[in-house]
């Protein structure tokens, strides 16, 4: 967590007001990237309830706080415990189709988690699943949680 900018809370919901008036008009279309592989998932009711989100009042600030975040630490640091333990069991679920990012980059990354802390963190990965596999796959989502929910229960 960082402190409030030399000009406030008032700086961070101009510049929270500036990337929402730049994102609006672009909700559609950059869902039809995140959702490419599976459009029927980006239906006008999604468009809808982000553009309600978007539209609230307070969401300028809550965009605009984001840059009081602290920088991202490294992974294994966030995944080890906070008594220098191995930390706790992580399932990721990866969709490598993921037009976001690509691809390619999201099997780099499935293999980059699966390197991470073998037993500990889980990767699923599911190749005609996009940025989103819990809607592209939510049928295959729930079963890798059912199959990996157990390992959590003997990690405790």
């Amino acid at each position: 967590y960082k402190p409030v900018p030399l000009f406030g809370n008032t700086a961070l919901d101009v510049f929270g007001t500036g990337i929402i008036k730049l994102i609006y008009p672009q909700i559609e279309d950059r869902l039809s990237v995140i959702y490419g592989n599976k459009m029927e998932n980006a239906d006008p009711a999604v468009v809808y309830a982000i553009q309600q989100g978007a539209a609230s009042p307070g969401s300028a600030n809550v965009i605009g706080s984001g840059q009081k975040l602290a920088p991202n630490r490294p992974l294994n640091e966030v995944l080890a415990g906070d008594d220098g333990s191995d930390g706790f069991p992580v399932l990721v679920v990866m969709g490598l189709d993921d037009r976001v990012s690509s691809p390619q980059v999201a099997k780099k990354r499935a293999e980059l988690f699966s390197r991470l802390s073998p037993g500990k963190v889980v990767v699923e990965e599911i190749e005609d699943a996009g940025h989103c596999p819990h809607d592209d796959a939510p049928d295959r989502v729930a079963s890798a949680m059912l199959r990996w929910l157990p390992s959590c229960s003997s990690a405790m």
